[in-house]
């Protein structure tokens, strides 16, 4: 059975908050290519919530995209710092909110990866890579326990 995560976080600069609830089941990774430009990185992890399980306050600036579907999709983002938030259908009644965003963020593991299609390969030999604790000549670290 999973387990409801109460979330709360925002934008970088503090303007927007977000708060509310996530079931571990409905945390993901997804790989789809508008993820990737939109964000510059090879995935976005979201945290999938119904409207009416999240709370989002201050002043979100959106952008209408059409999907490689066909699908509008609103993408929120902060108008001031340029954090992204989530994405939405039109009638906002479920929000993809990035984990990134959220206090959370490491406690949010995703349960399913989405758009596996479009995932670059080397994803699944990121844990074999060189590892450093902060900057580039920073001490080098193993980045995960492994059993």
């Amino acid at each position: 059975m999973a387990d409801a995560i109460k979330i709360n976080g925002g934008c970088y600069c503090g303007d927007i908050t977000i708060a509310g609830e996530v079931s571990s089941d409905k945390i993901m990774a997804c790989h789809c290519t508008d993820c990737q430009k939109f964000s510059g990185a090879p995935f976005r992890a979201v945290a999938v919530i119904a409207a009416d399980a999240v709370k989002i306050s201050g002043t979100v600036t959106e952008f209408l995209k059409i999907a490689e579907s066909g699908n509008e999709r609103v993408q929120g983002f902060c108008g001031k710092c340029g954090s992204h938030l989530y994405a939405t259908d039109p009638t906002k009644t479920l929000f993809m909110i990035r984990t990134g965003c959220l206090e959370q963020h490491h406690e949010l593991v995703p349960a399913k990866h989405i758009f596996g299609k479009s995932a670059v390969e080397w994803v699944s030999e990121i844990a074999d890579a060189s590892w450093v604790a902060e900057g580039p000549a920073s001490a080098a670290m193993a980045p995960f326990k492994k059993a």
